[in-house]
């Protein structure tokens, strides 16, 4: 027979459990990208790999010559605060959010390509574009915290960052669905973004 004491362990615990669960739940849209990158004022993480001439010769159908992603956790003033549907049906203000700015190299284009937008997570870590313009998924790599995975479908990139800009649709090719990139100093995709002007 269980002891009082032990019923009363037993139902604490479970409440304990249930109560982790629904706050897991409650943050579903973000908790995989908040185990990535840990918000904090100021959180940010860079990733890149340029492709070599005997990778590129392996793998002759990679349009990619180099990647860099730039992911950063921004908080947001009560003015800059977005509202967001929450699962009952009401409005709640968000005071954060996760964006992304992503620059590829690619064969045919002696410009560099950039696209920047917005992340979440629910069953994947995924970054898109507004419009429909497409976006990545990010697959940190088990075991080994400086890899991440990028997988492309495809994501709408431009030729520089001002809005007369031409638009280009990077396409997961044979070649070009799965990227494999290296965590490098923050300070070299932070003077990315400046020279991308912010």
């Amino acid at each position: 027979m269980r002891t009082l004491a032990t019923v009363g362990l037993v139902v604490s615990a479970t409440l304990l459990i249930a109560a982790a669960a629904e706050a897991a739940n409650d943050d579903a849209p973000y908790a995989k990208l908040k185990a990535f990158l840990p918000p904090a004022t100021g959180a940010q993480a860079c990733y890149a790999r340029t492709y070599d001439a005997q990778h590129l010769s392996q793998h002759p159908k990679q349009r990619v010559t180099e990647m860099v992603l730039f992911l950063r956790y921004i908080t947001l003033s009560e003015e800059e605060a977005t509202l967001v549907a929450t699962e009952d049906g009401g409005i709640e203000k968000e005071y954060f959010r996760y964006d992304f700015t992503l620059a590829a190299k690619v064969r045919d284009k002696r410009e560099t390509l950039h696209a920047a937008g917005s992340c979440n997570s629910a069953q994947t870590i995924g970054c898109g574009v507004d419009c429909d313009g497409g976006g990545i998924e990010l697959e940190p790599v088990a075991g080994a915290p400086d890899k991440l995975l990028v997988r492309l479908e495809r994501i709408r990139m431009t030729l520089g960052c001002g809005e007369d800009s031409d638009d280009i649709d990077l396409e997961g090719g044979e070649d070009d669905k799965v990227f494999r990139l290296d965590k490098i100093p923050v300070a070299l995709c932070q003077a990315m973004q400046e020279k991308l002007g912010g």
